[in-house]
Order: structure tokens, then sequence, then C-alpha cells
């Protein structure tokens, strides 16, 4: 069983958002600088917080949008959803002018010098957790979401499963959002599968001795478990009794379906490996390729592309002849964990 950690190390530092971190956080800090700034909002006391995959520490490259949860902590019932939407509109109007997009729930503000936007959404109080405007082509009004209970389930997540003692659930969301982007064509999206990964964690309580022994045990239970949350819906961990919503059809479960199946297949396969070489291949294969299009998966330098290992034999060219040299060292297969 060939399981390459130093490889999947750096898979996950191939994905990991760099400089699109720096931009974001630039951007979350700037527009809620505006709301906070605002007197209506003032009044209405305003606490904007960054929620979404960044804050998470779960998103991979390329981070193209953030989102800022303002809530409204001295809002009341008497608040409507319009009326919250029009003083957001106003504060962001004002600085922002031809940069913002009001949507049905929220405002998008482009920032084209970090080719990102910021999602702001307003919320008031429900209770131990929140409001945001009901979505589109349907009555306004307030519906109950939870995203800062998402945050806190996450770290919790990462500190109960660990490989080498650092957490490990993280890194696999990271890892499962790569295997969506290469596998499945749309829908559904990273957080439907990120909350799938959530639910493998907690219902299998997983415990392995590598990076690709985690990742292929978790594929393989959303593989399985796919096709019943296709039909049931996907239950919402921050909301008893509330499920996930998504943009997929019938046709976007059949099509993930499959090519999760067989993305659960590559890495079982994978992962029983016994040469290097050939795991490293099919594990390239399964994580594909980052948004500049470099693979995500390195291969080790004494692997060829087409999982074959290189010669330990090198050659020189002497005269018109062909001479054997010196024989190489052989790398090290990398199965030391």
């Amino acid at each position: 069983m060939a399981t390459l950690p130093t490889c999947f190390r750096d898979a996950l530092s191939n994905i990991q958002p760099t400089e699109d971190e720096k931009h974001a956080a630039e951007a979350h800090a700037e527009v809620s600088k505006v709301l906070t700034s605002y007197d209506k909002l003032k009044r209405l006391g305003i606490k904007p917080i960054l929620i979404g995959s960044y804050a998470r520490e779960a998103s991979i490259r390329r981070v193209k949008d953030v989102d800022v949860f303002g809530r409204l902590t001295e809002a009341d019932d008497t608040l409507a959803p319009g009326k919250a939407m029009d003083m957001f509109g106003e504060a962001l109007d004002e600085e922002y002018d031809d940069r913002v997009e009001r949507q049905y729930r929220s405002f998008k503000i482009d920032f084209p010098e970090f080719d990102l936007s910021v999602d702001a959404v307003p919320a008031r109080p429900c209770g131990d957790h929140w409001e945001i405007p009901n979505r589109p082509n349907e009555r306004a009004r307030w519906v109950e979401t939870n995203p800062t209970k998402l945050n806190e389930l996450t770290t919790a997540a990462n500190k109960v499963f660990t490989l080498n003692g650092s957490g490990i659930y993280v890194p696999m969301v990271k890892l499962v959002r790569q295997v969506r982007r290469t596998w499945v064509a749309d829908q559904p999206g990273g957080f439907f599968f990120e909350i799938m990964t959530y639910w493998a964690f907690q219902n299998t309580k997983p415990s392995q001795s590598s990076h690709a022994a985690y990742l292929t045990v978790i594929l393989e239970v959303i593989a399985e478990t796919l096709p019943d949350v296709a039909d049931d819906g996907l239950d919402d961990p921050t909301l008893p009794g509330k499920t996930i919503s998504t943009k997929a059809t019938n046709a976007d479960f059949d099509a993930a379906i499959k090519k999760i199946a067989e993305a659960a297949t590559l890495a079982r396969a994978a992962l029983n490996e016994e040469d290097s070489c050939r795991a490293a291949a099919q594990w390239r294969k399964l994580l594909g390729k980052t948004s500049e299009g470099e693979y995500v998966f390195p291969l080790p330098t004494y692997c060829n592309a087409d999982g074959t290992s290189r010669a330990s034999v090198t050659t020189r060219v002497v005269g018109a002849g062909t001479v054997a040299g010196a024989a190489t060292v052989p790398a090290g297969s990398d199965r030391f964990a």
C-alpha cells in the first residue's frame, strides 16, 4: 500500500488559496467597516462576521467570493426583510456605487482589483440562531439559518479527527471539494459536498493512518449515501429538522452519483496499489488540476507521468555509441506513513 504522505501534503498546499486569502480578508474588512459606520445600521447593533468556506478555512483555489453575515443584534420581529435590505443598500451604494448589485437576499460588491466579490446579507436574531431574507420567487419573509454554528462544528470536528496529532477533517473537506470540482460538472456544489463530508465523519467516526486512507473511506461513504440524499435531502447539521438547499436537478444528481462512484472506486484502487508510481498516477487523476491548470497531486521524482518508474541506471553518450553509466540510487518509495 503506497500512501504517499509527502505528495498528499504537497497536494493540499497546491489547493490552498494563498494570495486569495489576503485579498479576501481585505475585502471583508472593508465592507464590514462600511456597514458598521452607517448610522441606521449602528442603531440596530450591526455586527458583521465572516462566514462561508473561507471563514471555515475549507476553501480551495480560487476564492471568488467572500460572505459577510450582517448580524443586526438589536433588531426585533418588527423589522421587515425589505427594510433591512434597503438599509444595507443605502450604506453600500454610498460607498461603492455601480460596484454594488442588489440580489434577492444579499448585496454583491465587486472588487475587480482582487478578481473577487463580497456578498453581504442582513440577518436578525431568531432564538439562538438567525434569520435572513427569503429565497427568490417566494413571498417576502425571514427564513432561519445558522452559519456561525457551522463554523463551530467545523472547528470541533477538526479537533476530534486527527492524523499524526493534527486535525484531518478540514484537509479532507478541501480534498473532497477538489474531487467534486474535478469529477462533477456543476451541481451539487462544493458546500453540499462539504456537508456530506461532515456527516461522513460524524456517522462513521473514521480513524485512519494516512491522508490516502481517510480520503478513500470518506469518498466511499459519500458515494454510498449520495443516492439517498438525492431522494430525501441532506440534513442541515446546524438546524435540526431542516435540510440543505441545492440548485441540483434530478439529472444533476444522477450524473453526480455516477461520477462520485467512479471517483471512490479510483481512490480505493490507488490506496490498494503497491507500486508508488502507479498509485501516484491514480491519485493525480482523482484530484485533477487547479483552477490555473496545474496538477494538484505531484508525482514523486522517481516516477513518470504514465505511472511507470524512471530507470535506475543512467546512460552517457561516448562518440557514436551509448555506454551504460553508473547506477543511480533509487528514490525512496514514500511508504513510511
